[in-house]
């Protein structure tokens, strides 16, 4: 199955002790393919995967995967300091029907290039399945040099794209610029929320973007209207894309607001934390109604 669009890095909804609900998941998973969404990436930052055990992961992933049931592509993200786990959560992911793995570079040692093209290459040759490069400095204090996203693309025929979660735009620009000229079919999906549109506009197969999570139709309106030639309705979505982009300001870890937005917007129980994110701050709620009051979901437009 083809990605491109909206995919949103869905959040991981725990019950009030802090175990997985997997059927309060579901139930969020299905709200999200309502409303049109391209694709879903489980276990991607915003998922929590790095606060979760290998069992946990897989249960997580199995049940998922099985729910979703073909109606979406689905990526999971397999991301691990240990290669051995990577590749036994790829396999994992294989065999139980996703259609690509984000795999994030190893976030503890900063590694040279060859380092860093051998653990991907390694990935790649360790499954048949769509590999998207996660490049994220922010959390793995490593940006990916365009020379190895370069090689790996021109190297390996399933490493299909990579996910830019990048706060220099230059560098979204660059890659796409460079890699298009040795492999056509690569995939850059932009990450933050207020890059969808400039990244759409030189070229982006999508965006897997924070906001999408709990307020997918803003960012599936964008990406539609843009498409369709509509650049007035896109220019409207961006300004409130741009709006929304406050939630990432909340706290330290921002997938905790997004998940407070998740459970204030469709669910009538409070949202369930581990630890130790399950201390944030005070006005967390206060902050993220007040968010979500500012945005008309219906029409794409901020109040």
């Amino acid at each position: 199955m083809d990605f491109h669009g909206i995919v949103p890095p869905v959040v991981t909804l725990f019950d009030e002790t802090g175990n997985l609900d997997l059927e309060l998941n579901r139930r969020y998973i299905d709200l999200l393919i309502s409303r049109n969404i391209d694709g879903i990436l489980l276990m991607g930052s915003s998922g929590e995967f790095s606060s979760l055990t290998t069992e946990e992961r897989k249960l997580y992933v199995r049940e998922m995967l099985k729910h979703i049931n073909g109606r979406v592509p689905v990526m999971v993200g397999v991301g691990h300091t240990a290669l051995k786990e990577v590749h036994e959560l790829t396999s994992y992911a294989e065999v139980h029907g996703a259609n690509g793995v984000l795999v994030v570079n190893p976030y503890y040692w900063k590694l040279s290039d060859e380092q860093l093209y051998r653990h991907f290459s390694s990935v790649a040759n360790h499954t048949n399945l769509q590999v998207f490069i996660y490049n994220i400095p922010l959390l793995t204090g490593q940006n990916l040099s365009i020379e190895l996203i370069k090689k790996l693309a021109e190297d390996h025929s399933n490493i299909a794209g990579i996910k830019e979660t990048v706060s220099d735009f230059g560098h979204l620009r660059q890659v796409l610029a460079e890699v298009k000229k040795v492999r056509s079919d690569f995939k850059v999906f932009s990450a933050f929320d207020e890059h969808l549109l400039p990244a759409q506009m030189i070229g982006a197969a999508g965006s897997i973007n924070g906001s999408a999570v709990f307020a997918p139709e803003i960012s599936v309106d964008l990406y539609q209207s843009f498409h369709k030639g509509d650049f007035e309705k896109a220019q409207k979505n961006h300004q409130v894309i741009s709006t929304l982009m406050d939630v990432y300001n909340y706290g330290p870890t921002f997938f905790t607001a997004m998940k407070e937005a998740v459970h204030q917007r469709w669910f009538d129980v409070a949202a369930g934390h581990r630890a130790p994110c399950d201390v944030y701050p005070a006005d967390l709620s206060d902050k993220v109604a007040a968010l979500l009051k500012k945005i008309d979901m219906k029409e794409g437009v901020q109040k």
